[in-house]
This record gives C-alpha cells, sequence and structure tokens, in this order.
C-alpha cells in the first residue's frame, strides 16, 4: 500500500492525489494541516526531514518531490498509462512540467501568499515569528517565509512573478490550439502537473482566462475538470478547495460525475 502525507488537493499538495486517482490505486490519505503548520511539526518531520509537502511512502521509502513522484506513481502500478510513448512527447511533457515547477508555480504562490498569507502577520510579536521561522528547516523556505512574515517582498518581484504568469497563460493556450492536450494527443502527467495548480484559473483571472482571449486554455481546463477521477481527488480534501473546484465546474458548466 503506497501512504501519501498531504495536505488539500492543490498545486504540489495534490499532484499525487490526481495522479493515483486517475490510474485507480488505493491509497492511504494521511492529512498534513498546512495551515496549522503541521508539516513542521517533530511527526511529519520524522517522515519528511526537509518539511516540505507531499510525503509519499512506498515500499519503505520516502519520495519528497511531487513531479518524480508521480512519474515513480506511473511506472510502477497498473493501470493506464499517464506519460507518452512517444519520445519526442514525453520530453515535451517534461519540459512543460519542468517549466511549471520552476517558473510558473512559484510566481503563482508569490502573489497569493503575500496577498492572502502576509496580512495575517502584521501585528503579531516579532519574537513569536522568528520562532516559527526556526522550526523551518530548509533555509530557501525560511528565506521565503520570513518575507512574509514581515512583508519584504518587493513591488518589483510581484510584477515579475505577474508577468511571467501572464506570459505562461499565453504559451499554454498557444499549445493547446495545436493539441486537445499539453503533451499531445493524450491526457498526460504535464496535464496533472499543470492543472494542479491552474484548476482556478478562471475564477481567479477571469480577465486573462476567458473565452475571448484564452479559448484554447478554457476548452483544455473544462475537459479537465470533466474528468471523474480529478473531481474525485478534489473530495479528498477537507477544506475549501473542493468546494472551490465544485464552484468552478458550476461557471464551467461542468457536470459533476458519478462518485466512484
Amino acid at each position: 500500500m503506497i501512504e501519501v502525507y498531504t495536505w488539500e488537493p492543490n498545486a504540489n499538495s495534490g499532484k499525487p492525489l490526481f495522479c493515483l486517482s486517475e490510474k485507480g490505486v488505493p491509497f492511504t490519505h494521511h492529512y498534513v494541516d498546512m495551515g496549522a503548520h503541521e508539516h513542521f511539526s517533530p511527526e511529519f518531520l520524522a517522515i519528511n526531514p526537509d518539511g516540505t509537502i507531499p510525503a509519499i511512502v512506498h515500499d519503505g521509502f520516502v519520495m519528497t518531490e511531487s513531479t518524480p513522484a508521480m512519474e515513480y506513481i506511473d511506472e510502477v502500478f497498473e493501470g493506464p498509462s499517464l506519460r507518452p510513448e512517444d519520445p519526442f512527447r514525453r520530453w515535451e511533457m517534461r519540459i512543460l512540467m519542468r517549466y511549471m515547477d520552476n517558473v510558473v508555480a512559484p510566481s503563482l504562490a508569490m502573489i497569493a501568499s503575500n496577498r492572502l498569507a502576509a496580512p495575517r502577520f502584521v501585528g503579531q510579536d516579532p519574537a513569536e515569528l522568528r520562532a516559527q521561522l526556526d522550526r523551518i528547516p530548509l533555509p530557501e523556505r525560511r528565506t521565503a517565509w520570513e518575507k512574509l512574515m514581515f512583508q519584504s517582498t518587493s513591488e518589483e518581484e510581484i510584477a515579475e512573478s505577474e508577468r511571467r504568469v501572464a506570459e505562461a497563460i499565453g504559451r499554454f493556450d498557444a499549445i493547446l490550439e495545436r493539441h486537445p492536450w499539453l503533451a499531445g494527443e493524450e491526457f498526460s502527467l504535464a496535464d496533472i502537473g499543470v492543472f494542479a495548480t491552474f484548476y482556478g484559473l478562471s475564477q481567479a483571472r477571469p480577465a486573462e482566462v476567458n473565452e475571448s482571449k484564452t479559448p484554447n486554455l478554457l476548452r483544455w481546463l473544462r475537459r479537465c475538470h470533466e474528468r471523474p477521477a480529478l473531481q474525485a481527488a478534489f473530495r479528498i480534501g477537507r477544506g475549501f478547495i473542493g468546494q472551490r473546484a465544485a464552484e468552478i465546474r458550476q461557471q464551467l458548466s461542468v457536470s459533476e460525475a458519478t462518485v466512484r
């Protein structure tokens, strides 16, 4: 049995949940509440000393990077293949996943965290915030959280993140004009990797993602939201993500799939 320690079906936390659901692989889900900083608890750090989400445990070892973990899941377990057979399409899949992981997702995370998370720290005791920072194992994660806690992200950094997101929206729309899925004619891990972060884009950025400006991206979002396995994975969460996904399906006129 494979075990998944993760938060809501969103971004990196969601990728293994979407992947396993598409493969039809049974798994044990351990909910780690990031809002309560449970990923920095001694219990979770005993599983993943880096304190990052998700952590996937199988055959006695732990995987801590969501994108290569998805390839492992697709390789090891039975079920529909989620990687193109064609070598070029597989290369294309990996390039898009790397672009999403290294450029687009961090930019979206910076924008969202500064809008939603940073204001929560205003007025809190600086000593207590420093104590929270000391619990974060990875130096680069401490630096990112420090910027949030002390509102030190520059306007230039936010502007650059916005530029990168806008560029990515255009790039993906252009790709999806050529074929129905991001790495070709078949649904793949590239679609899961992007959808895990982009699933709510039509609601979050309606001025940029709409029928007029990005018709291909919008059609792709509908196709993803229509997939029963992805809908099932959204129901695994405990918080607002599942409700938000349901609202987006309604906005996109996507029917609810039969519960499996």
